[in-house]
């Protein structure tokens, strides 16, 4: 199965809604705040309406939070800790052997399954190139 760029945008938005939501469970847990204070509606993006003839509405962002921005790894972003890995090899890498760089260099993910979080999210990095199929450097 080919995945289309339009696919693996999805999933890393996708993604990025579940490390919200995995962050925002995080601090209600350490804070021993109860999950009846918190407001039901922050958690929750409003879904995008299509209104005929191929037009989208705006998807609204959840309140408090700006569009577009991620829950970080409690080690840092990721694009720099992957250009820093394709940096230390001097050849073209698959994502399996960045993630194992990654994890020799201590990153830590937000994610329970990093590598599907990598795989998602790779293709929209700062400072990374697909180089060939499945393969990537440093820009």
């Amino acid at each position: 199965m080919k995945l289309s760029s339009s696919t693996l945008r999805k999933a890393a938005e996708i993604q990025e809604r579940i490390e919200h939501l995995q962050a925002e469970l995080d601090g209600l847990l350490q804070t021993g705040e109860e999950a009846s204070s918190a407001p039901v509606v922050a958690a929750t993006a409003t879904p995008t309406v299509s209104r005929g003839r191929g037009r989208k509405a705006a998807e609204v962002a959840p309140p408090g939070r700006g569009r577009g921005r991620r829950s970080t790894s409690p080690t840092g972003p990721l694009a720099p800790a992957v250009v820093k890995v394709l940096k230390s090899r001097n050849s073209p890498m698959s994502v399996s052997e960045i993630l194992e760089g990654l994890l020799s260099n201590g990153y830590k993910f937000a994610s329970p399954e990093p590598k599907k979080n990598l795989f998602a999210r790779i293709y929209r990095l700062k400072g990374v190139k697909q180089v060939g199929p499945g393969k990537f450097a440093a820009e």
